[in-house]
């Protein structure tokens, strides 16, 4: 794996792990709920009775009978997201935009991995919230589609996005702004007329 040029190592540090596990949490999460609300609806769907199921999709064409079952659309979306968490930060990445160097090809790749890793929780946060709209609804509770939290979390993941491209963009202009300072460097020597005398 290669950030620029340069081979790195795939590391896990502290705040990584960290997001990684709240992530993982938030999907067992969306999975259990998930799971429950299939279990919930056929129940209800087999209190109604045989007659009654029967008029309902005669009436609905069928919508009750199996529309519950496109609420597995939400994990297979939060599995989504982890495969192209995988993706992102196993594979190599060029970040032409950055001057990447040996020294600071690490840190760089740190920074991304991180970044790749902490914007799963807002969006797991907003998968969430859009499967409980749609739950809600299918329970024929009138409940509004819009929400302020998926405005929200795409507030948090832009700026994450930004953070991180800004600390990127500082990583690889340090090594650079020393280099040059170094070079610009003039050495004077001041000789005091006592010192000659």
């Amino acid at each position: 794996m290669k950030i620029g040029k340069y081979p790195v190592k795939c590391s896990f540090r502290i705040s990584r792990i960290v997001s990684d596990l709240l992530s993982l949490g938030i999907a067992v999460l969306i999975f259990s709920v998930t799971i429950s609300f299939i279990t919930q609806y056929r129940a209800m769907l087999r209190q109604i009775g045989a007659e009654g199921v029967s008029d309902i999709e005669n009436n609905y064409i069928g919508a009750f009978s199996w529309s519950y079952w496109l609420s597995l659309i939400f994990p297979a979306l939060v599995t989504g997201v982890f495969a192209a968490y995988l993706i992102l930060t196993l594979t190599s990445r060029k970040l032409e935009k950055f001057n990447i160097t040996k020294r600071n090809a690490q840190d760089v790749y740190d920074w991304y991995a991180f970044c790749v890793s902490l914007c799963k929780i807002p969006i797991f946060m907003g998968l969430f919230d859009i499967m409980y709209i749609f739950q809600r609804r299918m329970l024929g509770e009138n409940i509004s589609l819009f929400s302020m939290q998926i405005l929200l979390d795409i507030v948090i993941v832009t700026i994450i996005i930004r953070f991180t491209v800004h600390r990127i963009r500082k990583i690889t202009e340090t090594k650079d702004s020393v280099k040059s300072a170094d070079d610009s460097v003039v050495k004077v020597r001041v000789v005091d007329k006592d010192d000659k005398e």
